[in-house]
């Protein structure tokens, strides 16, 4: 069962029975600093401790642009995500994720993932 599940035009959001925030996005989708925003937003209103775990569902061909990372990657936003698990598709998605660990540097845990099992397994590492 899931709670709270919010749509998007390019994705959506939902909080999972083991409180970890899921966001999965649409193929073809580029997520642009507004869609960050957004998406930080219904974290805040989803979340139900002061810091959540999130678990990000890419398509092999999302993208997003360096502002969005530096944006995604900021303390503003390690203030209310605890841990992050990037669940990627394909060479280019890995590419632009160890970029993002590599050049943004979020200042909280976060890794990359073949499959969302394995990154739920290791988010919930990080529950209080």
């Amino acid at each position: 069962m899931i709670s709270d599940a919010r749509h998007f035009e390019g994705y959506s959001l939902c909080r999972r029975p083991d409180d970890i925030i899921e966001i999965r996005f649409n193929e073809g989708f580029t997520i642009g600093l507004n869609d960050a925003k957004n998406i930080v937003a219904v974290i805040q209103a989803l979340k139900t401790t002061e810091k959540c775990l999130f678990l990000v569902l890419f398509e092999e061909d999302n993208s997003f642009d360096l502002e969005t990372r530096e944006y995604i990657s900021s303390d503003e936003v390690s203030k209310i995500i605890k841990a992050d698990a990037f669940v990627i598709k394909g060479l280019a998605m890995e590419i632009l994720g160890r970029g993002y660990l590599n050049i943004n540097k979020p200042g909280r845990p976060t890794r990359l993932f073949k499959s969302a099992a394995a990154g739920a397994i290791w988010l919930l590492n990080y529950l209080d």
